[in-house]
């Protein structure tokens, strides 16, 4: 099966809505650069060094790290696009740029297709990122709960430190939250991106909506699967509607496994009603992912059954693939080998296959192993690092401990990949 032209991962694929094609199955899946300009956050030069490492490396699609879409509601050192004191045009030309550094320097070569993720933290905004919400002020989101970080004073105390006590948005506020987003999409969509990832994973705010633990509202948007599912619905219309004039513009979501893997029944067949709504929308992918900052799942606390398959996620996939009808489906997380993310594909569990701490461990791993015919399937596989985390740290009962070493360890390494470029290109 070495032979590359035989592969599936290696054939194109067309997305539904948008027309637009994508060459190849692997896709660099999202991870979080925590690099932007932090005096405008807009694109800094060690963002667009990170970005252009993986310009040449064949990759079907490049979905860049998360951007915020609004000012007083982000993530730490994030890309925001909607900054209402800033000129749009300022904005773009700065996007532009960033465009041009996922473009290969060898002529004549295509580019691969880049999306942007665009999100909205809710209650897992900390209280120190936002240059335009007060420390002390409330954060968004569907309901007053406040972020669970585990059980005793510890995890409390820093919850408090970190992060303020949301307060439930109202209706007006929710309508202001769908038109950031599809503000931000235009914005993207002008500066020459590819499409948009609409973030409802990992416990931001969309994923806040969908789930019963975290959306007790009694509302429109709240009760039942199919109203905690309206906003995300409203979201993805009015991302369509504000970029239809943009040719081959693709819409896609992101959404979190682990948050929907509920184990009653009437737990399930939400998630699969909220799925159908989902398929009826105009997306051109789904993604499933896995992991929250309230609930993170460390590949160390996984079932051994579940580390024997070559995706955290797979099982569940095979259901979403089912209810999602038709809209092509990316899973991301745990593939290891060519061959195991080629039956993934054969098998029909997926379309598409993200890769996202093995892309900054070799960001031309598509070219130079897993779609290279001269490497053998036996030695097709992605390098995997095992973080380490000191005895004292695993000591210290804070979910987000595990999780946040290793998600920061990459995020160093990312920062270390793009200093290097930087380096080079002087």
């Amino acid at each position: 099966m070495s032979s590359s032209s035989k592969l599936l991962l290696s054939q194109p694929i067309t997305l539904p809505v948008s027309n637009l094609t994508l060459p190849n199955r692997l896709v660099k899946a999202a991870m979080f650069e925590d690099c932007a300009d932090p005096s405008t956050n807009l694109p800094s030069p060690q963002l667009k060094a990170i970005s252009s490492s993986w310009s040449t490396g064949s990759w079907g699609l490049i979905l860049t790290g998360s951007t915020s879409i609004d000012p007083a509601q982000i993530t730490t050192r994030s890309v925001l696009l909607n900054q209402p004191t800033l000129p749009e045009e300022t904005a773009i030309i700065s996007l532009k740029s960033w465009v041009d550094s996922f473009r290969p320097p060898i002529l004549n070569t295509p580019p691969t297709p880049v999306i942007v993720q665009l999100n909205h933290p809710g209650k897992q905004s900390p209280r120190f990122a936002s240059k335009t919400r007060g420390i002390f002020t409330p954060t968004l989101a569907p309901s007053a709960i406040p972020l669970n970080l585990g059980p005793g004073l510890l995890p409390k105390i820093l919850r408090t430190l970190l992060f303020a006590n949301p307060r439930e948005m109202t209706v007006q506020e929710i309508q202001s939250v769908i038109s950031n987003f599809a503000h931000s999409a235009r914005v993207v969509a002008k500066a020459g991106f590819q499409g948009v990832q609409i973030h409802a994973a990992h416990g931001y705010l969309l994923c806040q909506f969908l789930s019963p633990s975290s959306n007790k509202r009694t509302d429109a948007y709240g009760g039942t699967a199919t109203k905690r599912a309206r906003i995300v619905l409203e979201v993805i219309a009015a991302v369509r509607g504000a970029t239809n004039d943009f040719e081959g513009f693709a819409v896609g979501l992101k959404l979190n496994s682990v948050d929907h893997q509920q184990t009653n029944k009437t737990g399930m067949n939400d998630t699969m009603e909220q799925l159908r709504l989902i398929a009826k929308s105009e997306l051109d992918f789904v993604e499933i992912s896995g992991g929250s900052y309230e609930d993170p799942k460390p590949k160390e606390m996984v079932s051994e059954s579940t580390k024997a398959r070559e995706a955290f996620f797979l099982e569940f996939a095979k259901v979403a693939k089912r209810e999602l009808a038709g809209v092509p489906l990316l899973v991301t997380g745990g593939f290891t080998t060519r061959l195991g993310m080629e039956e993934a594909v054969r098998r029909g569990d997926c379309d598409m296959v993200g890769l996202a701490r093995p892309a900054i461990h070799d960001p031309l791993l598509p070219r130079n192993v897993i779609l290279n015919p001269e490497v053998k399937d036996e030695d097709a596989k992605v390098k995997r690092v095992t973080v380490p985390v000191s005895w004292l740290l695993q000591k210290i009962p804070l979910k987000i401990v595990g999780a946040g070493v290793d998600a920061q360890f990459h995020v160093k390494k990312m920062q270390a990949l793009g200093a290097t470029r930087a380096e080079k290109a002087e």
